[in-house]
């Protein structure tokens, strides 16, 4: 599963928080007469809440306004594009019950497509779904369009697009659309998963996340369900009536909605890309509908039963591993390219460690830092555990952490901390309605898992043998097992057929990296074997999806995949050109500039920039 992004908390005045939209509330369903356009709303607000804010700065004259980015957020949809793109009000799209395109952002195509709440109810209540559409450049050798999922549950796929779709495109070759949707209840769809009424008091709500990581033992696990029981109480007055979003979100109604955009666009057969939870998505519409599979590639595959279950038992078997790489490729780096270096990747496991059990003991402070903040275990671990996601394009800073501290060098530590803390941003700019945070992961994933009301015996066993496959990640991945044990609301429609098929139209193509953090390699082999005609390509890699390392050999395969429906032999496994710190690698990998090859690899490593994480949400960082 994926998803953590880089948060951003508003703590202005109150007044001057409100918003300038209005969330659809649980009941309200979207209409074409009834939407305005958000921008001229927005622009009222603005003005109003200036007003606002200079009044507040008469009254408090010396607060200072703080400025950092925020911690991962599991939740979070991701950085702000503002700046990176033309602006696009999607309120301003008039939902239609046909594909009606609309030019947005650069040389895209933008639509909201009404379908049925209920699809046994067609004539009821609708949900508008947002579609982001990059065209095919090569019209003449046109094949189609190719949806895109980028994981969550919960991620948006509008929202992946602008980080990834260009360099998708490329991977895949541009005789295909490239198409992310944003899933009912999430981003730019409507209505949206919300139960906040608005944003700034979910990001208050979560500035009381406890300091400390999850354990049986220091009164955590009690905090913990009471915010989890919090969130349902909540979400279940919001968006759990008959006719609200949080009973009409659930899996095989986005799997059927997957199915109508196709049928849309002039294809009776699918083609599909999904990352992470879009694998368990694309397993449930091959399950479902096994003769609509055009070309399907499932990417960091998580068992859809284990997910059905609402176990989240599979998913960190090799979470440890793939943390152990990073002082396997510290040391081979050299103490050039790692910061943190020494003499033996055991000597560097130990540092960290004994780094992590100080820390515990004694929080550090970093008081250069602007706001001041302080540095604790879970900081840390979270930290690590992110980076597990994308080793190439994070693990850098995690070397650069642990030798800052090591040294107690303060002013590296304030350069570092708006990275790796948990703090805040103290700004007043609004932002778009479609960018804020929602609760759709957890209205989706423990609406689409069997019900498990908390047991303290039964929570006991299954935190201990957590923490037997993954020490470091149970903390993190135990929450998930209380968040669904406390969740409320059932979807009307849940899918409880086969999650596998003996045949499909088009045999689907699994995807795994050898070493994957949250989505492993027993899982897709376990997927494979239960849709049994279709292929497994393992990528020798460490990271969250193949395209958490740049591979030539995975992209060409994939792209012969969706070109011509080409399989690859059984047991084809697929090196990597990168590795973290160390470099460059493979079979004297030398393309030219300007080559083919080098343009490819270029669009893979910038790809591994925009791994999906937990809430689906894409980290932005840069590579080292």
């Amino acid at each position: 599963m994926c998803s953590t992004g880089v948060d951003q908390i508003k703590c202005c005045p109150r007044k001057a928080m409100e918003k300038a939209y209005n969330p659809p509330s649980a009941l309200h369903l979207p209409s074409q007469h009834e939407e305005r356009s958000f921008a001229t709303r927005f622009g009222r607000s603005r003005r109003l809440g200036a007003f606002l804010l200079t009044v507040a700065a008469l009254a408090v004259i010396g607060l200072r306004l703080c400025h950092s980015e925020l911690r991962p957020s599991h939740h979070d949809p991701g950085p702000s594009t503002s700046g990176a793109e033309p602006e696009f009000d999607w309120y301003a799209v008039t939902p239609a019950s046909s594909i009606q395109w609309t030019p947005c952002y650069q040389g895209h195509k933008c639509a909201r497509l009404l379908l049925p709440l209920d699809y046994d109810s067609p004539g009821g209540p609708k949900t508008a779904i947002a579609l982001r559409l990059i065209p095919a450049a090569d019209r003449r050798k046109y094949k189609g369009t190719i949806l895109i999922n980028p994981g969550g549950p919960g991620g948006s796929g509008t929202f992946f697009i602008s980080k990834a779709g260009e360099k998708i495109s490329r991977i895949i070759g541009d005789s295909f659309d490239i198409l992310g949707f944003d899933p009912r209840g999430v981003g730019a769809s409507t209505p949206a998963a919300t139960c906040f009424s608005d944003d700034s008091q979910r990001r208050l709500w979560r500035l009381q996340d406890d300091h400390r990581l999850l354990n049986l033992t220091n009164g955590g696990l009690e905090i913990q369900r009471a915010r989890e029981k919090m969130i349902a109480a909540r979400c279940e007055q919001a968006i759990g009536g008959e006719w609200a979003i949080g009973r009409h979100m659930s899996t095989p109604n986005v799997a059927r909605d997957m199915l109508e955009i196709s049928q849309q666009l002039g294809q009776e057969k699918i083609l599909y890309w999904g990352f992470s939870y879009g694998s368990v998505l694309g397993q449930y519409f091959a399950a479902m509908y096994p003769e609509k599979v055009g070309r399907l590639v499932i990417d960091g595959v998580y068992d859809a039963l284990n997910y059905r279950s609402a176990l989240w038992s599979s998913n960190v078997v090799d979470m440890d591993r793939v943390v152990g790489s990073f002082f396997e490729f510290c040391h081979q780096g050299g103490p050039e390219k790692c910061t943190a270096y020494d003499a033996s990747p055991d000597k560097i496991r130990r540092r960290y460690f004994n780094l992590l059990d100080r820390i515990e003991r004694e929080p550090v402070p970093i008081p250069l830092a602007e706001p001041p903040v302080i540095l604790t275990r879970k900081t840390l671990v979270n930290q690590m555990i992110h980076a597990a996601y994308s080793p190439l394009s994070t693990f850098g800073l995690v070397a650069d952490t642990m030798q800052a501290l090591e040294t107690n060098n303060q002013t590296a530590l304030a350069a570092l901390a708006s990275r790796i803390v948990e703090p805040t941003e103290c700004t007043c700019n609004y932002t778009e309605p479609w960018r804020v945070d929602d609760e759709a992961f957890t209205a989706i994933a423990c609406g689409d898992g069997d019900e498990h009301p908390y047991d303290a015996a039964t929570y006991a066993k299954f935190y201990e043998d957590l923490t037997k496959v993954s020490p470091l990640a149970a903390p993190l991945w135990g929450i998930y097992y209380l968040m669904c044990a406390e969740w409320r609301i059932r979807p009307k429609w849940r899918w409880t057929g086969p999650l596998g098929a003996q045949q499909t139209s088009h045999p689907l193509l699994v995807v795994s990296p050898r070493y994957d953090p949250v989505s492993p390699l027993p899982d897709a082999k376990v997927v494979h074997e239960r849709f049994a005609d279709s292929r497994l390509l393992v990528q020798n890699s460490f990271g969250h999806c193949s395209i958490s390392a740049p591979s030539l050999c995975t992209a060409k395969y994939i792209r012969a995949y969706f070109e011509n429906g080409t399989l690859p032999e059984g047991g084809t496994e697929c090196e990597v050109d990168e590795l973290p710190f160390v470099g460059r690698v493979g079979n004297a990998f030398t393309p030219s500039v300007g080559s083919e090859d080098e343009e490819l690899f270029e669009a893979l490593r910038s790809l591994s920039e925009a791994v999906p994480r937990i809430g689906g949400s894409v980290q932005v960082q840069s590579v080292p």
